[in-house]
């Protein structure tokens, strides 16, 4: 009776090893996510379809590490980062894509938080003005709990989701979501959504805004400018001003004779004879000093 106890004792303990085992290994992978929200925007800004994944990591050790994604081969990566504990985006992170056989491309990169985020642009809206969507996420590694957010476009009607959702919610700008939940998704199994809607307008729902003005552009030009017309300034003056001083250093000398008669100096054969009481020359014919009326003496 004993050892028939301790034999069932041994296969309960065995039984149990087995059945954790898949469970500790699953809690190992490196890309096991415990969550992860995917948002689809059909023609959101673009005329195309924006993807948002929101994945949370099971194993937040061993920070920073690189991870994988996929997305379809035929889709435009956006970005690639992480969320800070803040719940902000870090900065862009670099990617390296490899394209895969199945449709896919895998997306490798490296995040410093168990929280990421990736998103890309899908050229999948089919047909007009009755649209389908044909959506479909690929797991790399096993996922705990999936969320799949459809947004419908501000301006398309008749819209619907196979298979159905569950709930609906509309947020403060407008757009209504269609709401799916997943749990347990095996590494390499593919959730998949089908969307059709009628839309006319071709527009997006959330248009690119218009490019604002260069405003900083247009004042540094502003002030290039200025300085420039300064600078030609000072050039014209100093240039003025240079020339200037050569005419100056290359102007002739004036005559000595000339510069003599100036000065009162007698011409030649005018006469030498001065008044003795103010200086002033005085002509060969003159007795008396036109001046002062000094009488003119004779000099020896």
């Amino acid at each position: 009776m004993k050892l028939r106890k301790q034999f069932f004792s041994v296969m309960i303990a065995l039984t149990f090893l087995l059945l954790t085992l898949p469970l500790r290994a699953s809690a190992q992978t490196p890309d096991r996510l415990t969550a992860l929200k995917i948002s689809i925007w059909p023609e959101y800004d673009k005329p195309s379809v924006l993807v948002l994944l929101d994945g949370v990591l099971a194993d937040a050790s061993n920070l920073p590490r690189p991870i994988s994604v996929l997305i379809p081969a035929d889709a435009r990566l956006y970005v690639t980062t992480w969320e800070n504990p803040n719940g902000s985006l870090a900065p862009e992170q670099p990617a390296q894509q490899t394209r895969q056989d199945d449709g896919f491309t895998r997306v490798t990169f490296t995040t410093a938080q168990p929280r990421f985020r990736v998103e890309y642009y899908h050229d999948a809206v089919r047909g007009a003005p009755d649209k389908t969507i044909d959506f479909a996420y690929k797991s790399i590694g096993a996922l705990d709990a999936a969320t799949i957010e459809i947004q419908q476009p501000l301006k398309a009607s008749n819209f619907a989701v196979t298979p159905a959702t569950q709930t609906t919610r509309t947020d403060p700008d407008g757009f209504k979501y269609f709401v799916q939940t997943f749990a347990n998704i095996a590494a390499g199994q593919t959730i998949s959504a089908q969307i059709k809607y009628t839309k006319t307008d071709p527009n997006p729902s959330m248009p690119a805004p218009a490019a604002p003005l260069p405003v900083a552009a247009n004042e540094s030009n502003n002030w290039f400018l200025l300085i420039a017309l300064v600078a030609l300034g000072l050039a014209i003056l100093l240039g003025f001003f240079l020339l200037q001083q050569r005419a100056l250093a290359t102007r002739p000398a004036a005559p000595t004779g000339s510069r003599n008669r100036k000065r009162g100096k007698p011409r030649a054969g005018a006469a030498s004879v001065f008044c003795t009481q103010c200086g002033r020359a005085l002509g060969a014919d003159e007795n008396f000093c036109p001046k002062c009326g000094a009488k003119r003496r004779a000099h020896g």
